[in-house]
């Protein structure tokens, strides 16, 4: 999926469950650093009910992502 180029940009993601997160992205994680063999990304949520958290996706949860 590439995720790396979203790195340090804010970006809109809707999971694969519909529900809209906004955030800057302030970590990248390359597929061979984590467990799931899938790379992942980390945003500083701005909006809901994770406001203020930081919140990492991997690439299978993703449904859609732009940069806002």
């Amino acid at each position: 999926m590439n995720l790396k180029q979203y790195y340090g940009k804010t970006i809109r993601i809707i999971d694969v469950d519909g529900e809209v997160f906004e955030g800057k992205v302030t970590d990248y994680i390359y597929p061979g650093d984590d467990d799931t063999g899938l790379e992942s990304i980390i945003i500083d949520c701005t909006n809901g009910k994770l406001k203020g958290k930081g919140v990492e996706f991997w690439e299978k949860d993703i449904k859609s992502i732009e940069v806002i």
